[in-house]
């Protein structure tokens, strides 16, 4: 019982950090181009939008919710800011109409799931339906290039000190969330909400316009992973970040947050999503096609879910 125990605690401290050495000396010996510095920051400016995701998929599941719509919503943003550009607006106020749209999705979607009183796997499921359609209709199924050299540059092309720039804001954002989230009372309400909301009820935490606000943040979030895809693609897509909620779904729970909320930490969501990125990097080299990735990440995350729910135990 004791050994059992033991094996569940080293697990849930450390078994991301040995999965992800494990992938790295697989690839190393399988690939001469994967232990090279030059591949290391190819993987960190490819896995940046899975990052900031990832970041906003740790607060809605650390609230015990759930959110689908991420990549649709990335995609929208993209468009949006495309269009606008297009039409002549200024580059900020272009993201400014970009952040609006993340925002005011994800408020909708807390919105339903919280008053509206319906699963949030429901709300975004259908949110990421209607979000995809607007891109769509919006785009006429064609891509809008961006016309700013501003923003490739800012967001995409720039290298600070040798490193893509895409790392940096992808570091930056993680700062300043992991602040809103060990460092505040929001950050409190966030585990307390999603570890037992009716105890934080009765704590005097409004578990109400907590879950609103995470899925506005996530929505926030969000619009910031689109806004890096957009300039990293050079066009709003409508058929852009496919699957990102997937990767991130992934990133979240192979960094140890319990599907069951409450339970979790961004440090690991970055080793997560890091594992995610090096997993799609490694395959890629090795020809591994797209669609086995997919298999991959799927068995991915019901492993890491089952593994969950045996490390947690009886409780």
């Amino acid at each position: 019982m004791t050994d059992a125990a033991s094996v569940r605690r080293f697990i849930s401290r450390s078994g991301i950090y040995v999965a992800f050495a494990i992938v790295v000396v697989v690839f190393s010996l399988a690939s001469p181009y994967f232990l090279t510095v030059t591949n290391f920051l190819n993987i960190g400016q490819q896995t940046s939008v899975l990052f900031v995701a990832a970041f906003a998929m740790t607060f809605v599941i650390l609230s015990g919710e759930i959110d689908l719509s991420i990549g649709s919503l990335a995609a929208l943003v993209g468009v949006v800011i495309a269009l606008l550009l297009s039409q002549g607006w200024p580059l900020a106020l272009a993201l400014l109409g970009g952040l609006a749209v993340g925002l005011v999705s994800g408020l909708i979607s807390g919105s339903l799931t919280v008053i509206g009183q319906i699963p949030s796997f429901i709300v975004t499921l259908g949110m990421l339906s209607a979000l995809r359609g607007i891109s769509f209709l919006l785009t006429g199924s064609t891509a809008v290039p961006i016309e700013s050299d501003a923003m490739l540059e800012i967001f995409a092309d720039a290298e600070p000190l040798g490193i893509p720039v895409s790392i940096w804001f992808a570091a930056g954002i993680f700062v300043v969330l992991w602040v809103v989230l060990t460092r505040t009372r929001f950050g409190a309400y966030v585990y307390a909400v999603g570890g037992n909301a009716a105890a934080a009820r009765l704590s005097g935490v409004n578990a109400v316009r907590v879950k609103i606000a995470v899925f506005g943040l996530a929505g926030l979030v969000t619009a910031c992973a689109g806004i890096l895809l957009t300039a990293r693609l050079g066009t709003g897509l409508a058929e852009g970040a496919r699957n990102l909620e997937l990767d991130a779904i992934a990133a979240v729970v192979l960094g140890g947050t319990s599907f069951a909320g409450g339970r979790g930490s961004l440090g690991k969501t970055v080793m997560g999503a890091l594992l995610i990125g090096t997993l799609n990097n490694g395959l890629t080299l090795l020809n591994v096609s797209y669609f086995a990735q997919l298999i991959i990440k799927g068995a991915i995350i019901i492993a890491a879910v089952l593994l969950d729910r045996w490390t947690r135990g009886n409780r």
